[in-house]
């Protein structure tokens, strides 16, 4: 009588585990659709969102969006205040690969860093005014056949 119980109880703990891995099975949907590209969680718009003007979702995004998507959700959103644009530009470089950030995200993330902090783009558009003066005026003692024409 006793070995029964026992049988019976293995027989009924397997038929449970069974019975909550098809319900578990059943209700984990893969999701194979085109919005479930990517890791990143706006990289693809809504199919509820009417079609966007732009020929890429990530031309609509501005530097701030892409800073509380990236930063703001793992990071708790640090104060930009708090540290010096170079801290920032060292981050962003070291958790571009991480944070799966595209070229055009990287650039965008990174413009708005530098236009938060008021640091001039690395080229600017216009030349900076020059420093020295370089006259294109000839130097005869420079030249090797004048300069001892000129001695004698």
């Amino acid at each position: 009588m006793r070995s029964l119980g026992n049988e019976g109880l293995v027989g009924s703990v397997l038929v449970l585990a069974a019975l909550l891995v098809v319900v578990g099975c059943y209700h984990t949907p893969i999701d194979t659709s085109e919005e479930a590209q990517g890791p990143a969680p706006r990289r693809m718009p809504s199919p509820a969102q009417p079609a966007e003007p732009c020929a890429c979702y990530e031309d609509s995004l501005t530097g701030g969006q892409i800073f509380t998507m990236y930063c703001g959700y793992c990071h708790n959103a640090p104060s930009l205040a708090e540290r010096p644009f170079a801290n920032y530009q060292n981050v962003a470089a070291h958790m571009r690969v991480r944070a799966n950030l595209t070229g055009k995200e990287y650039a965008k993330l990174l413009a708005w860093l530098r236009r938060w902090h008021d640091v001039p783009t690395p080229h600017p558009p216009e030349e900076p005014s020059p420093k020295r003066f370089f006259f294109a005026q000839p130097i005869p003692e420079l030249r090797p056949g004048e300069a001892e024409g000129r001695r004698q």
